[in-house]
């Protein structure tokens, strides 16, 4: 993240009693990661037995069945792991088709939306008849409610712009089990969802997939659950941590600069003594290291001037860049 902060303010301390000096950051680099994560919890409606469940269960329905009911899969992320302060640059979702109707089917768009609400994913595993799930017990998701018997969606199966956004974040063309596996580009909207569920956990619901047009019969399809290992969606995210420094007010005349230098990378700290002109003075290099560690530095401060009542610090100011 690159960007200009207020320039700091001079602080008088009496009698130079105690020594103080503000300090602040001018701008930050950092370079981009790649990483892969696989649900947390995914979880199916089925619209054929509403107060069923199939949490536990090695595969997620979504789409229209040949007899006319509907369902719609749920999926989520833990990004927890990321420091909220990451900038994601792109997100894609890589699901895989491991069963289609057995009459023939009928190729569709499928589409991911954000949820609006938390969901209990379940734990229910039926013995025969997948497609109908087992009878939920408290706190599992069905096409009824997010967490059963309690919270009912506003509508049977969720409804949108209140349980889920009405607008797809990103979409594929779904055929067969053949043609798996099946990628949900990266697209404005899809970075948005995961931007906002590293900057404020709390909103972390994850997608519904949903068949665009669920009129039409024979689009149901069954993708590969977080029980399936060879199967399980595989979200793969392109991002940036930016090293964010923290500065602590002076004590016994030097301030702390610390900051999380993150595994494989190297660092270097610079100076300047303004803002926005002179060149930036090399204060330290960190080298790279093979574990996630804190970096902690101390430099002394220097004097401006005083009289007889104060004593004033200059101002510096201070960026780490990652190699």
């Amino acid at each position: 993240m690159k960007g200009d902060c207020k320039a700091a303010k001079r602080r008088q301390v009496f009698l130079a009693a105690v020594i103080l000096k503000l300090v602040c950051l001018a701008a930050l680099d950092g370079i981009a990661a790649t990483n892969q994560f696989v649900p947390s919890a995914d979880t199916s409606l089925l619209e054929v037995s509403p107060s069923n469940n199939l949490g536990g269960f090695f595969g997620m329905n979504s789409g229209t069945t040949q007899n006319g009911p509907r369902n719609r899969a749920l999926l989520r992320f833990d990004l927890s792991s990321l420091p909220t302060n990451t900038l994601v640059q792109s997100a894609k979702l890589t699901v895989q088709v491991t069963q289609q109707p057995i009459d023939g089917y009928d190729f569709t768009a499928f589409g991911l939306h954000r949820m609006f609400r938390p969901w209990g994913e379940g734990n229910k595993i039926p013995a025969t008849q997948p497609g109908q799930g087992v009878p939920a017990t408290a706190g599992e998701a069905t096409w009824l409610h997010s967490f059963y018997p309690t919270n009912q969606w506003a509508e049977p199966g969720g409804q949108p712009g209140t349980d889920y956004s009405p607008i797809e974040s990103s979409f594929e063309i779904v055929y067969d089990v053949a043609n798996s596996p099946y990628v949900f580009p990266s697209t404005p909207e899809l970075v948005d969802d995961v931007q906002l569920w590293i900057n404020k956990p709390a909103t972390n619901h994850g997608w519904m997939l949903r068949c665009a047009d669920e009129f039409p019969r024979f689009t149901a399809r069954r993708f590969g659950t977080r029980e399936d290992a060879n199967n399980a969606p595989v979200m793969e995210l392109n991002y940036l941590v930016p090293p964010l420094l923290k500065i602590s007010l002076v004590t016994n005349s030097q301030v702390t600069i610390s900051f999380t230098a993150w595994a494989g990378q190297s660092y270097t700290v610079f100076y300047r003594n303004s803002l926005k002109t002179g060149r930036w003075q090399s204060l330290t290099s960190i080298p790279l290291a093979s574990t996630n560690r804190e970096v902690v530095m101390y430099e002394p401060t220097a004097a401006g001037q005083k009289n007889s009542h104060y004593r004033f610090y200059r101002q510096r100011y201070y960026r780490v860049s990652a190699q």
